[in-house]
């Protein structure tokens, strides 16, 4: 447990330093309105569950693919 404390503080520093609170809310808002958009399509125009169902994981493996290249991006600059 003491490595998810370090991890947080780590991320908190970082995030302070580099990135600011409102970029990395921002981020943080477009990733779960992106997560949830065929919920909200669903509501306007009748989709078929495996599109959404496609979608979210398409969006998922996206944040997957991307949040180590950030990661790797944050640690080339040091």
């Amino acid at each position: 447990m003491r490595d998810f404390g370090e991890y947080l503080r780590a991320y908190w520093a970082h995030v302070s330093t580099n990135l600011g609170w409102g970029k990395a809310l921002m981020v943080a808002i477009v990733w779960l309105a992106g997560m949830f958009a065929p919920l909200g399509a669903k509501t306007l125009v009748p989709l078929p569950n495996w599109v959404a169902i496609t979608w979210m994981i398409g969006w998922a493996l996206l944040g997957y693919i991307f949040a180590p290249y950030g990661m790797w991006k944050a640690q080339r600059k040091k």
